[in-house]
């Protein structure tokens, strides 16, 4: 705040006067802003009555200080600030109104001095330092409104944080409390939702920009970052359905993404969030696949018992993992080719751009390494199992 003002006697006395007429002057500046700034012409957000104590108080202290008397100084604007930030009044319209208010004061000024030539002289002299001080409250105002701004999206954002943690932990979720977290999450109660659910490191988002993104394509969600994962509830729509949205998950994930099956209803979030995290446990080591809950039953099935899947794959693949690095891919290689031919030599070997006779040498091998024959049904099955579980990675991903 700057210096003390110096105001000539005679607008000191203008100042006086005006105090003892602040409750005229409060009501007179309430009707001219109600008038001018059409944020408070509706009484939505701040009631008239509410407006009008506001400019009495800032009135009394811009006055109190030009007439050298004990005041509420620069606490005054800041009250405001505050308070139109809680009552979610846009800035723009707070400072014009401000600036309504501190016009209307001059004005009443300059009237009065008016009357008193020497007064006016002396009140023009002071016009500087006057509209100085309009500027530190004007400061005031805006440094408090956005404190007030800032701690109300802390408070947002940890409200946020628990709306969704209920959801997804499924904390007992039913009738009125169900309605209030979808209301927080600005999700509807009902409609086609999935959960998506991608591995992230602390503090980072595996899908950049997810939210707004969504937003812009009229796809209401609502995320979190949590210690391992990028977590978020996503309402579907008839322009973005669950294919859709995978697409746009491939295109722009930095990381394995696993989606729910579609749910109707948001009680239904906590299941969905236990699919999600599954099919991201089941996607490959160091990729960045999108993995669906309801397209990927072995895999899936594999990642939810991921001790077992470990064993599997010792217990089939030891011995080729045990392999130098050159060997063991190409024998790894080999059988991956071969399933995915259905079994044909001459197929997989044009897969792997070599010769069927080749791709029978190597699956020998293969046998004489594992004790499994993939002629045999049931010890395909065995190794098919062993490999998806390889594939994921020692033990999946939690």
């Amino acid at each position: 705040m700057r210096s003390a003002l110096n105001p000539h006697p005679l607008v000191v006395s203008a100042a006086r006067a005006l105090l003892g007429r602040v409750d005229e002057l409060a009501d007179g500046v309430s009707v001219l802003i109600e008038k001018e700034e059409p944020a408070y012409g509706d009484g939505d957000l701040v009631s008239r009555a509410d407006l009008r104590a506001t400019n009495r108080h800032n009135m009394v202290a811009i006055l109190s200080q030009l007439a050298g008397v004990k005041g509420p100084g620069l606490a005054a604007p800041g009250e405001t600030g505050r308070k139109r930030a809680e009552q979610r009044m846009p800035l723009a319209a707070v400072l014009r109104a401000y600036r309504i208010g501190t016009g209307y004061v001059w004005g009443k000024l300059i009237e009065v001095a008016g009357q008193d030539p020497d007064a006016a002289q002396a009140l023009l002299e002071l016009a500087t330092d006057v509209w100085g001080l309009v500027d530190d409250y004007s400061q005031a105002l805006t440094a408090a409104y956005q404190d007030a701004v800032t701690e109300q999206m802390r408070r947002d954002a940890r409200a946020r944080d628990a709306a969704l943690d209920a959801l997804l932990a499924g904390d007992l979720l039913e009738g009125a409390r169900l309605f209030d977290c979808a209301a927080m999450l600005r999700l509807p109660h009902h409609g086609t939702f999935t959960v998506v659910c991608a591995a992230a490191s602390p503090a980072e988002e595996a899908v950049p920009g997810v939210e707004g993104a969504l937003a812009w394509r009229g796809v209401r969600s609502a995320w979190r970052v949590e210690r391992d994962a990028h977590v978020g509830v996503v309402s579907l729509t008839e322009r973005v359905p669950l294919d859709d949205l995978c697409s746009y998950l491939r295109t722009h994930t930095t990381a394995p993404v696993g989606v729910s099956a579609a749910y109707s209803s948001l009680d239904g979030t906590h299941q969905a969030a236990r699919q999600a995290r599954l099919a991201v446990a089941a996607a490959p080591e160091g990729s960045c696949e999108v993995i669906r809950y309801d397209q990927a039953s072995i895999p899936i099935l594999l990642a939810s018992a991921p001790d077992a899947a470990a064993e599997l794959v010792q217990a089939v693949l030891g011995a080729v993992l045990q392999l130098p690095g050159r060997d063991r891919e190409v024998l790894l290689g080999t059988v991956d080719a071969w399933f995915a031919a259905k079994g044909e030599p001459s197929a997989a070997g044009e897969r792997l751009h070599c010769h069927r006779n080749t791709v029978r040498y190597r699956l020998n091998r293969f046998t004489e390494l594992t004790g499994r024959n993939l002629a045999q049904p049931a010890e395909a099955a065995e190794i098919y199992l062993a490999m998806q579980a390889h594939r994921i990675g020692p033990g999946g991903r939690r």
